[in-house]
């Protein structure tokens, strides 16, 4: 079943990753997965999420996707 399938090419996020794993250079900036990470390699959740959150939490009927309708 599986012989038939076609190769597909590299992914290119895979690969953007790999490259700034393998980049020693100490000022550099992961960029390519969307998430801000501050100094100490944390991870914060920003005052502007929570409240995004919070809204979403108290007004949200249901977990229907938009394009869903």
């Amino acid at each position: 079943m599986f012989d038939k399938l076609n190769s597909r090419p590299a992914d290119s996020l895979l690969a953007l990753i790999k490259a700034f794993q393998a980049d020693d250079r100490p000022g550099k900036i992961d960029l390519g997965v969307g998430v801000y990470r501050d100094t100490m390699g944390r991870t914060p959740v920003m005052r502007a999420v929570k409240a995004a959150e919070q809204f979403l939490l108290e007004t949200q009927d249901s977990k229907k996707y938009l394009g869903g309708r």
